[in-house]
């Protein structure tokens, strides 16, 4: 009986095993057909620099548009796009489409700033980003007016490749951002040898506004650094009034969430734009 029960419980564990295997082979299959068909398209978030009720920028989110019928949540595809860094080539995708789009709005007589998300991986190789910035040049889109934002939860394997890319991307006249500021891996450290000027606290931090959380002292004590150093803040994930005159008294001005806008497709950003330029 033991033997049995053992042999149909090593059967279940094999099929579990074989079962997210397969699943796994399956979407990286998926995601490389969907990069080959260029399916991952931008959305666009507004930043709204609440001192004046006027766009700061706008932060571009990826979306599977999958087979051209089905939109797909990040949710469902970047976790694993980043471990298999399927996601570089994505971002490319990404990056590709929104110089076209925000070109076509004649985006350069703004003053606005287009941020991209990268992984650490993007920014420890200068290769790959000359061909990025190359395609920026080539663009009717000012170098000035585009923003890299480099996630906190992930952890960079090398530190000085990274400050020679940065450095790099700097000369271009392009910032680079630390986003999720105080979620991962050493926001002071990156901040310093990275040589970092702007940074964007996290919603999770955001959130504790209004309670008794602990982490609301967290994000006093990221505001008071990013004062003291003189850097960029910008809040992301506001959802509330509340929220947001927060952190306008704690002198965070530049904000962005659903309080402002959803990511919006780009025939709904492009009003949204037309409209704050008037």
């Amino acid at each position: 009986m033991l033997f049995i029960i053992g042999g149909i419980l090593g059967l279940f564990v094999f099929l579990v095993i074989n079962f997210h295997i397969k699943r796994k082979l399956s979407l990286h299959s998926l995601i490389e057909k969907g990069i080959t068909r260029k399916e991952f398209i931008p959305y666009y978030q507004p930043i709204i620099n609440v001192n004046n009720n006027k766009m700061y920028g706008c932060e571009v989110l990826v979306r599977w548009w999958f087979n051209k019928k089905e939109l797909i949540s990040p949710d469902d595809f970047i976790p694993y796009a980043e471990k298999s860094s399927l996601i570089i080539d994505i971002t490319n995708v990404l990056i590709e489409k929104t110089l076209i789009q925000l070109s076509s709005l004649n985006w350069q007589k703004s003053s606005a700033i287009i941020s991209i998300n990268l992984v650490p991986e993007q920014l420890e190789n200068k290769q790959s980003m000359r061909k990025v910035v190359d395609l920026i040049i080539k663009s009717t889109i000012l170098p000035k007016q585009i923003a890299f934002e480099i996630t906190e939860r992930m952890s960079f394997t090398d530190l000085d490749k990274a400050a020679s890319v940065i450095d790099y991307l700097k000369a271009q006249g392009i910032n680079v951002k630390l986003d999720d500021a105080g979620t991962g891996y050493g926001s002071f450290s990156y901040i310093q040898n990275l040589n970092l000027q702007s940074l964007k606290i996290d919603k999770m931090f955001v959130d504790m506004i209004g309670t008794h959380d602990h982490k609301l002292f967290v994000l006093d004590s990221i505001i008071a650094f990013g004062k003291k150093a003189g850097m960029e803040m910008i809040a992301e994930g506001v959802e509330t009034k509340q929220q947001s005159d927060y952190l306008l008294q704690h002198g965070v001005y530049l904000q962005q969430g659903f309080y402002f806008s959803e990511p919006l497709k780009f025939e709904q950003f492009s009003r949204y734009f037309k409209e704050d330029q008037r």
